[in-house]
């Protein structure tokens, strides 16, 4: 008697284990599945990689100044760029260890003081950043995503266009900045 306990009880057991592991496994990755659909996801990308895009991006389609690490500095777990007086490219590492050769990128952001005498240049920035992050986003794209960012200023919101990246924004007295949030899969 002892022993048929025994089996029923861990036939029991065996069978909720796994039940329950499989229904949160299936509900995790059908969440995981509807906000890819929903949002996008762009692949992973690691810290030089992606200044490396933005670098071409710049290089490629301006005149303005490339990130370089003559003009970098490490803060708070943050890679933070100098392009030029008062505006920076920030990237934000997932888990900062102090090698942009192999950290995975959880966000990036253009930093700007205001009243920087290069805030002309700003919009020309964002936009190549943006590219950097997402090249398959069209010059429209990236323009309807930066106008509907700014009527959601300092919201904590985020937009979305379903192609993998959310833009931000936030203001306060003395400087703004754009964030360009990735989605991974």
């Amino acid at each position: 008697m002892k022993k048929t306990l025994l089996i029923i009880l861990s036939v029991i057991m065996l069978l909720g284990l796994t039940g329950c592991g499989t229904s949160s496994v299936d509900n995790a990755k059908k969440d995981l599945e509807e906000s890819i659909e929903k949002n996008g996801a762009v692949e992973k990308e690691i810290v030089d990689v992606l200044v490396a895009k933005f670098n071409t991006e710049i290089v490629d389609n301006s005149s303005l100044n490339p990130a370089s690490t003559d003009y970098l500095t490490e803060s708070n777990g943050e890679y933070w760029y100098g392009l030029i007086e008062g505006i920076y490219l920030v990237v934000v590492p997932e888990k900062y260890v102090g090698d942009k050769t192999t950290e995975i990128v959880n966000y990036t952001l253009l930093y700007v003081q205001k009243n920087s005498k290069y805030e002309t240049n700003v919009n020309s920035y964002v936009k190549h950043l943006i590219k950097a992050n997402n090249n398959q986003l069209t010059d429209s794209e990236i323009e309807t995503l930066l106008k509907e960012v700014k009527t959601k200023t300092n919201s904590g919101k985020t937009v979305n266009n379903g192609k993998g990246i959310s833009i931000g924004y936030t203001e306060n007295d003395k400087a703004y900045q754009y964030q360009v949030l990735r989605l991974y899969k």
